[in-house]
């Protein structure tokens, strides 16, 4: 067997891989499956080929004059595959297609007319055939290179030439390889240059991104050249033995040792150089951002790693836009942090977001979503799954424009969607190759693991500082309170009957800023002392119900309470006494800043949408709505401050304990207002996971339902509320 026959065999195993790979695809497209059909053709050209090498025609045997028939034949079939492949793939017109259809007959027809009479042991019909079929590839090659020079893309334009180019290597190596039969010493390279073709044109057609293909033209090359390197090694190794088994077997076994030791190091130098020599730009990115790597790898501090990280992309000059956005704490959505370039969308609401936070994908490629976009426009929208792809690809790729995005990559902490690394470069369609995407995703998980970080440092240092405050509340008191009662007493002993008239007035505004001055105390001290927690299974309804029964006899006239209250809202793991605190602090709130005037305060319950979350945890809302004359936007910062008062007898710690009540039940608490339309403070809890009863195993209403602890609750609450009502009675 020599070289052409074992080259026949390589070329025919690997096209007839590639088609049937292409055709066991699911829901494929047509360009998908001409080309299957187009690589089989050439495989079994090739596995003629092989068997017309194994079985000759000079030796006269049958098999032989079948095998060069058959070689005839499918040789012929393969312009004929590769025009219909061609004209789908470069998507001419209709009329276009007729034409090649009429070409493909009579391509078919010669071959059969040739390969399967006497003709075929004719040495001019046999020419005359191959001619046909070279012309017939070449005018492949033509439209190729037509489409190329008519396309708008400079990305198209590319990737079409190296197609073109790929494609007329293929017809020259094989036309050379043609008249290597007639004893002209040309290489038999034919079946090795279509085959590679045949590879490239697939990942053409799977990829359709050109940085992909410059990736797999790299590879080919470093695997070649570390190819030849480790051929040297064993040819220096096992080239001087002469004609002595034992020790060529002994010279072998040692190149094997030594290609492995060398395989893994001698690789990676190979693929750098690679690189280094043939994608200088791809090179110096890479470097610019693993040395950007190293400088933020101790930095803590986000809005410093956010700086820092934006400048370095910036330099790289790869990049002309760049920008952080952050999970918001105040309303659902995320906050632009930081940009580089032309700033983009300073808020991505909750809904233009919610597309990118559901998918699982690491990075999304805008390029990608477009394309796949326009896919699915070009095929009938009949199945509900591609209007509900093409729906959410239209939501992301609209997410991706406000942010100004190309590869927009998700910072994920703690399983949550904590914001999104964007970058774009609008010079080029295609940015970024795989490699560097790996590289912008490690700085993503390194930028999202400080932010993480931050945060639970955030916690320790509030749970310090309120350790400290504690200590030092204990003392202030007991330094404060016991002059207080000594005034007090002091003053509450004169005699007001004795004295004039305006010092008893006197006495009386002792008696009354002592009083207030030891109600500072007191909130200083619930503030700074841990709260004594009882939690459980709590109904946040049921909450506002008590807390309205509660406070509705103790507000002004003028002042309405309403509750709108959402049915079947699921239940919190909550302290039911501090949820009515935190309510009956911010509805007295709401009095206080409507003042005299009358007005409305709304306590209402809802289920907002799930966000944020890969788990997307169930959440709880609860609002307390007033139509006053609301709070100015500078002073929003700074309510839920400690101290942070506007009014002349505020202590401004009632917010401030509403706050740490909500964050300890593991909610969020957030204010929106605008002044003249009232504001609206926002409370959202984790809901609990309750497993659901079959409805055929559901209890009579009224009835408490096994291994729950809702009864025991609702009791535990009717006895404290009962126990409220007596001691507003006897107070």
């Amino acid at each position: 067997m020599d070289i052409r026959t074992q080259s026949s065999l390589l070329a025919a195993i690997v096209g007839l891989a590639l088609g049937l790979s292409m055709l066991l695809r699911t829901q494929r497209a047509r360009v998908l499956t001409l080309f299957g059909i187009f690589t089989l053709s050439v495989g079994s050209f090739h596995l003629a080929r092989f068997f017309e090498g194994i079985f000759p025609f000079s030796a006269g045997l049958a098999s032989g004059r079948i095998a060069m028939g058959a070689t005839i034949v499918l040789g012929a079939l393969v312009p004929s595959t590769a025009l219909a492949f061609f004209l789908e793939f470069l998507s001419f017109s209709p009329r276009a297609a007729r034409y090649g259809r009429r070409v493909s007959w009579f391509s078919l027809l010669l071959g059969l007319a040739v390969g399967a009479s006497p003709l075929a042991e004719l040495l001019w019909a046999r020419v005359s055939v191959s001619a046909w079929v070279l012309l017939a590839l070449s005018f492949s090659v033509s439209l190729v290179v037509g489409r190329m020079r008519t396309s708008e893309s400079r990305i198209d334009r590319i990737r079409l030439l190296y197609l073109a180019v790929g494609a007329a290597a293929s017809v020259i190596f094989s036309g050379l390889d043609f008249l290597g039969r007639f004893q002209i010493p040309f290489p038999a390279l034919g079946p090795i240059v279509s085959t590679l073709y045949l590879f490239f044109l697939s990942q053409t057609l799977l990829r359709l991104r050109l940085m992909d293909l410059h990736e797999l033209l790299g590879k080919i090359a470093s695997q070649a050249f570390l190819a030849a390197i480790l051929a040297v090694v064993f040819v220096v190794l096992t080239a001087w033995v002469d004609r002595n088994a034992s020790l060529y077997l002994f010279n072998t076994l040692v190149s094997a040792f030594v290609m492995l030791i060398l395989l893994e190091p001698l690789s990676e130098w190979v693929e750098e150089r690679v690189i280094q020599i043939f994608f200088r730009q791809r090179f110096a990115f890479l470097e610019s951002t693993r040395q950007l790597a190293r400088r933020t790898a101790n930095v803590i501090d986000p809005p410093a790693l956010a700086a820092m990280l934006l400048d370095g992309l910036n330099e790289t000059r790869r990049v002309t836009h760049a920008s952080i956005y952050l999970l918001a704490e105040d309303r659902p959505g995320f906050r632009l942090l930081d940009s580089r370039g032309p700033t983009p969308a300073l808020f991505l609401d909750a809904g233009t977001a919610r597309a990118l936070v559901g998918r699982s994908e690491r990075a999304q490629l805008l390029e990608t979503v477009e394309r796949r976009i326009g896919e699915i426009k070009a095929q009938p929208l009949e199945a509900r799954k591609s209007r509900d792809e093409l729906r959410r690809l239209s939501d992301v790729r609209t997410a991706m424009q406000q942010m100004r995005a190309g590869i927009t990559v998700p910072l994920v902490g703690n399983d949550r969607v904590l914001g999104f690394l964007n970058l774009w470069d609008e010079r080029v369609p295609e940015a970024f190759a795989s490699d560097e995407i790996a590289v912008i995703l490690s700085l993503a998980d390194h930028f999202a693991t400080v932010v993480e970080n931050s945060k639970l440092f955030d916690k320790m240092r509030e749970r310090d500082r309120l350790a400290a405050l504690g200590e030092m509340a204990a003392g202030l008191a007991h330094e404060i309170r016991n002059p207080l009662g000594a005034i007090k007493g002091a003053a509450q002993c004169l005699d007001p009957k004795e004295l004039p008239p305006e010092e008893k007035e006197f006495i009386e505004v002792i008696v009354e800023e002592v009083n207030r001055l030891n109600g500072v105390v007191s909130a200083f001290l619930d503030y700074a002392r841990p709260l004594k927690q009882n939690f459980g299974p709590t109904d946040l309804n049921e909450v506002v119900q008590r807390t309205l029964r509660l406070i509705q006899n103790d507000l002004p006239r003028k002042l309405t309470v309403t509750q709108e209250l959402t049915e079947g809202l699921s239940r919190v793991d909550a302290d039911a006494e501090q949820l009515k605190q935190v309510l009956i602090n911010l509805v007295q709130n709401a009095a206080q800043a409507l003042g005299e005037q009358e007005g409305t305060v709304t306590m209402r319950t809802l289920k907002p949408e799930r966000f944020g979350d890969f788990r997307s945890p169930e959440m709880v809302e609860l609002q307390v709505s007033d139509n006053g004359p609301g709070i100015p936007a500078e002073q929003q910062v700074n309510i839920f401050v400690p101290f942070f008062t506007t009014k002349q007898q505020g202590t401004g710690l009632g917010l401030a304990i509403c706050q740490r009540i909500v964050k300890n039940h593991g909610g969020v608490i957030t204010v929106q207002s605008r002044p003249g339309e009232g504001t609206t403070f926002v409370i959202r809890l984790p809901a609990l996971v309750e497993a659901e009863a079959p409805a055929e195993a559901l209890p009579a209403e009224g009835t408490p339902m096994p291994g729950t602890v809702a009864a025991p609750v609702r009791e535990a609450e009717e006895k404290r509320s009962r126990r409220e009502k007596k001691r507003r009675r006897a107070g």
